[in-house]
């Protein structure tokens, strides 16, 4: 796809900021404005208006939320193609064999690579006698 240059004016806190994560992420400031106005003109307009009103009324806490809300939408999306897209791959690999929850879940225990547990065993504690009140256990007051 062929590129064209924007330019854009922004204040000191973020340029600092953009130049920061652009070392973290190993980019150059450019992609790094170029994926966020991909991302800022791909929202339908209602969600453009409510940023506009957000940030003319709402407060620093508003905004933070926001964002939270936001990063918690991208990784649950994120989480979900990468769900989606392993599938085939597992039931390539294990075929139909993981029928049951405890099938689902030794195979989880086995690839979680836990060194404390042997590949494909679950360890479940048994349960113990139920907690006593203060007070209560023999010989106690």
């Amino acid at each position: 796809m062929a590129s064209k240059t924007i330019s854009a004016y922004t204040d000191a806190e973020t340029a600092s900021m953009v130049e920061q994560l652009s070392r973290v992420e190993q980019r150059k400031p450019s992609q790094i404005a170029a994926a966020a106005l991909a991302f800022y003109v791909r929202l339908p307009a209602e969600a453009h208006a409510a940023l506009r009103r957000l940030e003319a009324m709402g407060t620093p806490e508003d905004l933070n939320l926001m964002r939270r809300e936001v990063t918690r939408a991208i990784s649950n999306a994120s989480y979900n193609a990468a769900v989606r897209q392993s599938g085939p791959r597992v039931r390539e690999q294990f075929g139909d064999a993981l029928d049951s929850d405890d099938d689902i879940l030794s195979t989880a225990v086995l690839f979680s690579g836990s060194p404390q547990r042997s590949p494909g065993v679950l360890r479940v504690a048994e349960p113990g006698p139920a907690p006593r009140e203060p007070g209560t256990e023999p010989g106690e007051p």
